[in-house]
């Protein structure tokens, strides 16, 4: 007896001291995931006041949207929340001194809309400084502090309420929408001020000194407008004036003044026919001709910060990872090597003369999370949102090339099954929308593209950046062009049938899925090309 209760003991100890086995992820864990959405560093560049994405509790909280959470941290990754809770903070922006924090929230459920608010960074509670007379959509501090710019529409209609709760719902085309304008808000006097200018205002940046400040305006609040018709206006702040606009053709990206506000840089397209915003340019506030500052890149211009007067870092997407550079505004430089690795940059945030960018970025471990650039110094992870995920069994995952049907190489990620069987595994591709969209070899799971659920279950997962996909120049997206569904979606068949030859899936268990555009993909999938298909999921095509 002594003997096997002596044996009984040394399995249990023995079981003690091995480590649990890991879990793969499972679709509550992905509805669980937390990830930081926006990042502003602090104007002494010592801190970084970021949202953090926290969805609701599934199976116990009411449906309705993921809250968003303000916290704060210093650059060594001490993060300390400010205001959490069932609470979805829109906007973000730090007072000029760096004392307090303003943000966008409807902190009360009878409110019609949201309200200004602002926290001190030295603690207490936060306080509504200011309500509109509808949603407040982007807030802008000025630069000496006594004003807040903000965007937002005019009060709807009087009646509008009224009829809408006896039934009038009726949305009229091209005129239900109204027009977003610029505000001034002074701090002092709590009063607002719109400044009438020729489009509806969407993105908006201060000069430095505060007496002028750049605008995109489009002619029309309408969706098509804001796509391709928007241009950079600068405005006198004073007398809301149009002094000069920039002549951006196609769609544009972010832009802002140069330090001593004599330039204006912005990331904007080649043509009106240029799916995508991703080239970096550099013109006088005067307006004129303008300057690209990386020509012929071969991948997308996602986001700069200026450094200086001259030089500016910018950050692209080539291929399937992401590039932190710089460039002088009077010189043209290669970009380089593609980058091979690396977690995948979403956005910066930083201040000019300052050497620490915040950024958000994802990894095939991690979805978006808050991290600090230096110089050349390989970027630095400030937050951990979803320490489960440290004991998660991840199916591998690796950027791969394939070779279309006329001999053109395509970029794909692919997640390998965690279980495989042989060459007899079924196979999911998974097409991006657009098709102006591409993968990075990052975070490739979400609720409408699980792939390491997938995986997990005995799925091979494929993420193909077929033709018109960005991520590498221009030329290549335009190759959908004038001939759509047929070369392009031909180069998702031709994904599935590069991982047949590979002996890893089975040929007739493959499905596909996507939304927007991959829905279309989807959809023709379905019929046009049913007999490469065993299912398809569609979504919003």
């Amino acid at each position: 007896m002594k003997r096997l209760v002596s044996l009984a003991t040394l399995v249990v100890l023995a079981s003690l001291s091995s480590p649990l086995q890991a879990a793969p992820l499972t679709l509550e864990d992905v509805n669980s995931l937390r990830q930081v959405t926006n990042a502003r560093m602090s104007p002494s560049g010592e801190q970084v006041a970021y949202l953090l994405q926290v969805p609701r509790e599934i199976y116990k909280d009411a449906d309705g949207p993921a809250y968003h959470e303000l916290h704060v941290t210093d650059l060594e990754g001490n993060s300390k929340p400010y205001v959490t809770g069932d609470i979805d903070i829109t906007d973000v922006a730090w007072a000029v001194d760096g004392e307090s924090i303003f943000f966008l929230a409807k902190r009360d459920a009878e409110a019609d809309f949201n309200s200004l608010y602002r926290i001190r960074v030295d603690g207490g509670e936060a306080e509504q400084v200011f309500t509109h007379v509808n949603a407040l959509q982007r807030i802008y501090p000025s630069p000496d502090g006594n004003s807040i710019a903000f965007t937002a529409t005019d009060a709807p209609p009087e009646k509008f309420k009224e009829l809408q709760e006896k039934g009038f719902r009726a949305v009229v085309y091209e005129e239900s929408v109204l027009p977003t304008k610029v505000w001034m808000l002074d701090l002092e006097t709590l009063e607002a001020e719109a400044h009438e200018l020729p489009g509806s205002a969407s993105d908006f940046a201060w000069s430095a000194d505060g007496g002028r400040y750049a605008v995109a305006l489009a002619p029309t609040p309408l969706v098509d407008d804001s796509y391709t018709s928007r241009d950079i206006f600068v405005v006198d702040t004073a007398s809301a004036e149009v002094q000069a606009k920039m002549g951006s053709v196609g769609k544009l990206g972010s832009f802002a003044f140069s330090p001593d506000g004599e330039r204006i840089a912005y990331v904007g397209s080649v043509d009106i026919h240029d799916p995508s915003a991703g080239r970096l340019y550099v013109t006088s506030t005067a307006g004129g001709e303008r300057r690209e500052v990386v020509p012929e890149y071969l991948g997308h211009v996602i986001d700069f910060v200026w450094l200086h007067d001259n030089n500016i870092r910018w950050l692209g997407h080539r291929g399937v990872y992401t590039e932190w550079a710089n460039a002088s505004v009077f010189e043209t430089e290669s970009p380089g090597e593609a980058p091979q690795s690396g977690p995948i940059v979403r956005a910066v945030h930083g201040n000019p003369g300052q050497e620490a960018v915040a950024a958000i970025a994802d990894s095939p471990q991690h979805p978006f999370e808050l991290y600090l650039l230096r110089g050349d110094a390989e970027p630095v992870r400030l937050t951990d949102s979803n320490p489960f995920l440290d004991e998660t069994d991840f199916a591998r995952q690796e950027a791969i090339t394939y070779t279309a049907r006329d001999g053109m190489q395509l970029d794909a990620i692919l997640i390998h099954p965690v279980k495989r069987e042989g060459d007899g595994n079924p196979l999911v591709i998974i097409a991006h929308g657009g098709p102006e969209a591409h993968y990075s070899n990052g975070w490739m799971t979400a609720y409408s593209r699980p792939g390491q659920v997938f995986a997990a279950n005995g799925y091979a997962v494929i993420y193909p950046n077929y033709r018109g996909s960005t991520g590498r120049g221009v030329e290549f997206s335009k190759l959908g062009q004038h001939d759509y569904a047929d070369e392009e979606f031909n180069d998702l068949v031709d994904a599935k049938r590069h991982l047949v030859e590979e002996g890893l899936v089975d040929t007739d268990r493959v499905g596909i899925t996507g939304g927007s555009y991959g829905g279309y993909a989807s959809m023709w999938s379905a019929s046009a090309l049913t007999e490469e298909y065993a299912a398809a999921v569609a979504f919003v095509g």
